[in-house]
């Protein structure tokens, strides 16, 4: 997110600097792996390395926007300077990686640990890692601590909130990683067998740790599985730290295995994420909010898609969600904190199933922290007394033609709008030139996908 934003201030698109900065780090990943295999590397390895890497479904987070490369391009860079022993640097890439993602420290704990650990210069070595890691590290928390007044990362607030197996488990998130741990073990297993669980600190850092701690979070928009990126990369690496001791004819079995595997467990999540991919690429709403951002004054407001809109208009923004609003990272919005914030938009994005008009059989309000909740309750707070409905169809023309609803239908975002503000005129102007449906045929619409909803 801070290197987008500095891209976008010096005049970047941030669509083709995050594609740039993608296609170096998948290609930098691929050079790491083959110095683990010590390897040499030539164009032709690193392009077939960076091409599997590409048939995983994570690959269309990467599309989408989200850093799962330049996070598997920093863990494996800390991974290959533990195992050359390079303490000092492990420690700095360590640190760049936390400072980029705060739940890498589920990775680099244990690296750094063993590295210290297994060096005859233990306190050198710990040294070396305070003074490069712990040290700034804790510097930069204090300092985050004082500039933002939240102890955690208020994604890490939202993700443990969440109803667990036993008090330990997300089921949820659990499930999402069976394919890829029935993968790494398919792939690793031939290894195993010879070798047993060596080298034991790899598989402790890079596997059985950080799924401990995914399992424990609730993972919302895990597209394409970003959250579980480090459980194929792991595999890559534990092959390639093996792969000069290994014959031809054993790499061939384990290539072979690994074909097979990701035929049976990730070929149609793949195909999945490529036909959402597909669906999701349009720029409604990055026009709206280019448009709002062109109003002589701007509003604020409330929505459950805190990404384009907020970047591009401009507008003064809650996310009742709590990923960018402390207030409800520590609880969960509630329908009067809706109301009390009085903001001139409220955009939701709900689950195809709910409806954007209130329903006989719900409640006043809801407690746990779920997206239909959460759109719910903010359904509630818009009453028809003082917000007007609008329907927004969400993804590509392409989606919308191939499911076969007109604008408006299906998949749509609901913008309600504050009857008694001063933009009103002005958004609804905007939503109109961009397909949007306003009343009575928004209401007509939303009754209409209330009857036929599924329950």
């Amino acid at each position: 997110m801070a290197l987008v934003a500095v891209a976008m201030k010096v005049g970047l698109d941030p669509y083709w600097f995050s594609a740039m900065v993608n296609v170096g780090s998948l290609l930098g990943l691929a050079v790491v792996l083959l110095r683990m295999a010590r390897v040499r590397i030539s164009t032709l390895r690193v392009l077939t390395i960076a091409g599997s890497a590409a048939l995983f479904p994570q690959i269309f987070a990467a599309a989408a926007g989200f850093a799962v490369l330049p996070d598997a391009l920093l863990l494996a860079t800390v991974t290959l300077l533990v195992i050359e022993r390079r303490v000092a640097w492990a420690s700095l890439a360590a640190l760049v990686y936390c400072l980029f993602r705060p739940d890498g420290v589920v990775f680099v704990l244990p690296l750094l640990a063993y590295a210290v650990v297994s060096s005859k210069e233990k306190w050198v070595e710990l040294g070396r890692v305070a003074a490069f890691f712990l040290m700034p590290g804790i510097a930069y928390f204090a300092w985050r601590v004082h500039y933002f007044g939240e102890l955690f990362p208020l994604p890490f607030l939202v993700k443990s909130d969440a109803r667990r197996v036993l008090r330990l488990v997300v089921a949820h998130s659990m499930q999402q990683s069976l394919k890829y741990l029935l993968f790494d073990a398919a792939v690793l297993m031939p290894g195993v067998l010879l070798r047993g669980l060596r080298p034991r600190y790899l598989f402790v850092s890079l596997i059985a740790t950080p799924t401990a701690f995914y399992w424990m979070m609730r993972l919302d928009q895990n597209i394409g599985g970003r959250f579980f990126y480090y459980l194929p990369l792991a595999a890559a690496i534990l092959l390639a730290v093996h792969w000069e001791q290994t014959t031809p004819s054993s790499r061939r079995t384990v290539l072979g295995v690994g074909f097979v595997a990701w035929l049976v467990l990730i070929a149609m999540p793949f195909y999945r994420e490529l036909r959402t991919f597909r669906d999701m690429q349009f720029n409604e709403s990055k026009d709206i909010a280019q448009e709002l951002s062109t109003m002589p004054e701007h509003g604020s407001m409330i929505t459950t898609e805190a990404g384009f809109l907020p970047y591009y208009s401009g507008w003064t923004t809650y996310d009742p969600w709590g990923l960018n609003t402390p207030e409800f990272a520590h609880r969960f919005v509630q329908p009067e904190d809706v109301e009390r914030l009085r903001v001139d938009v409220i955009v939701v994005h709900p689950d195809q199933p709910e409806s954007c008009l209130i329903q006989p059989g719900w409640q006043t309000h809801y407690a746990g922290r779920t997206w239909p909740n959460l759109s719910r309750n903010l359904v509630i707070s818009a009453k028809a007394s003082r917000y007007e409905l609008w329907l927004v169809s969400y993804g590509s023309e392409f989606y919308r033609q191939r499911r076969g609803w007109r604008y408006g239908e299906g998949d749509r975002e609901c913008w309600f709008l504050l009857r008694d503000s001063p933009f009103y005129s002005g958004i609804a102007e905007v939503l109109g030139r961009h397909h949007g449906v306003g009343p009575p045929e928004s209401i007509r619409l939303e009754q209409a996908h209330a009857l036929h909803a599924t329950p």
